[in-house]
């Protein structure tokens, strides 16, 4: 009889690819004490053949490997912590001596001996005889218990919960598709689309040459995306709040940024819908989320792939929280001719840092209101965050809400269309009532160069 190394069995026979009943066996560290045994077995059967059969030679035993005879002491009490019941002693030691272990109970502590045949790799601490004295006990006899502990709360970081909430409007009330990319830009799309890869902190082992530079915006990713799926709806819009890196910090790591990228694509729809939807939504988040406002103010494009003139900065309280824009001609015309494609940005740490207004409930009229439209003829350079001022002081019960309804460029002189509405809780207002208020507003912008178009 034998008994051979188990680790040494395992590692031969996968590296030679041959499994066999035997390395199966001996690869799962069998007693080496049953090797006596073995061979009595084999000298019994033997002389059931052959009565006449006669051992010649002595028991030659070469016991390369002994393993220590495997001793574990323990308490009641440790029993009862793991069990979570009580066990009667006596039912701990008849358990364990019909199982082969060798136990003894001295008033204080269990004593217990393991087997050969259980103390290779099977039987060897403490939770090993609980697991032994509970199987036999029976799972079914524990009795169920509700377990009691301390809940608290789950604390959700404000920039979890912005990125949560910043989802949930753009999926649920603009039907938008999320999108996931690496943080990198990739090459040889950004050449089809015509769009240079910006100079930033390169990969030391890129997957491929064209994969090297990290990204420093979202645009050129949601693009290509944009490129990739425009065969398969008219319309469509997709965004992604991921990471990207704007260079290095000053102790030389890089300084990632998690940011929202917004795409949206039409081929029945302007680019200036595409835009002024863009708008509407980047103004929903800043509300909605934070109950901010944000402004935007033309700049000048920060990418080569902009639109020279329709580019705008997205700021509030003063700093800027990221830009919107639509495409340059060269670029649209690669990308689809024949649709309109507008894309946005907006850092999602300093959004996230911004504090968040408690919400104002305000009942709304039981009683109709009224709409005045006026249209604005706007001089060069004439912004409509310099005709906020007109209207911001009037009682937010009475004008409920501003809206731009329409703009357009004619003789190269642009108007808009400005939708005023006005309620009040207690009656019907009529349009006598309303002018005044309609006269002091076209007063005020009429003072920074506004006027009505004719």
């Amino acid at each position: 009889s034998a008994n051979f190394d188990a680790v040494s069995v395992r590692k031969s026979s996968t590296r030679l690819g041959l499994r066999t009943d035997a390395s199966m066996r001996y690869e799962k560290t069998l007693d080496p004490e049953m090797c006596p045994t073995a061979i009595a077995r084999f000298v019994k059967l033997l002389l059931d053949i052959d009565p006449q059969a006669q051992v010649i030679s002595r028991l030659t035993d070469v016991y390369c490997k002994k393993y220590p005879q495997v001793s574990l002491r323990f308490d009641k009490a440790y029993v009862d912590r793991y069990t979570g019941i009580a066990i009667s002693n006596e039912r701990i030691l008849e358990t364990l001596r019909a199982l082969g272990f060798g136990a003894q109970f001295d008033g204080q502590e269990f004593q217990v001996e393991v087997p050969s045949w259980r103390a290779t790799k099977d039987v060897t601490i403490k939770a090993d005889i609980i697991e032994e004295i509970t199987r036999i006990y029976g799972y079914d006899n524990f009795q169920i218990q509700t377990t009691r502990s301390a809940l608290y709360p789950e604390k959700r970081s404000a920039g979890n919960k912005a990125d949560n909430f910043t989802k949930d409007i753009l999926v649920q009330r603009y039907h938008l598709h999320e999108v996931h990319s690496y943080i990198w830009f990739d090459a040889k799309k950004c050449k089809d689309l015509g769009i240079a890869v910006e100079e930033n902190v390169k990969l030391l082992s890129p997957q491929s040459p064209d994969l090297e530079t990290l990204r420093t915006n979202m645009g050129p990713t949601l693009l290509s995306f944009v490129g990739e799926n425009k065969s398969f709806a008219p319309d469509f819009g997709i965004f992604e709040i991921g990471r990207v890196c704007q260079g290095l910090k000053e102790d030389g790591m890089c300084n990632e940024r998690k940011k929202l990228g917004i795409a949206l694509y039409s081929r029945t729809r302007s680019e200036k819908e595409l835009y002024l939807e863009l708008l509407e939504i980047l103004t929903a988040l800043g509300r909605d989320i934070k109950r901010a406002d944000f402004t935007f103010q033309h700049v000048e494009p920060r990418h080569g792939w902009q639109h020279p003139r329709n580019t705008a900065a997205v700021s509030f309280g003063g700093q800027e929280l990221g830009w919107l824009c639509a495409l340059h001609p060269a670029v649209a015309a690669k990308l689809d001719k024949k649709a309109a494609v507008v894309c946005a940005q907006l850092d999602m740490d300093a959004f996230a840092a911004i504090p968040a207004k408690d919400t104002a409930y305000r009942e709304p009229s039981r009683f109709p209101g009224i709409d005045i439209d006026l249209s604005l003829v706007m001089p060069q350079g004439l912004t409509f965050a310099q005709l906020v001022p007109a209207w911001a002081d009037m009682d937010p019960e009475t004008l409920t809400s501003v809206t731009l309804i329409d703009s357009f460029q004619q003789n190269g002189v642009m108007s808009i269309t400005l939708r005023f509405a006005f309620s009040s809780q207690e009656r019907t207002l009529s349009k006598e009532e309303v002018q005044p208020w309609v006269d002091q507003i076209v007063e005020k912008v009429g003072k920074v160069g506004a006027t009505l178009r004719a």
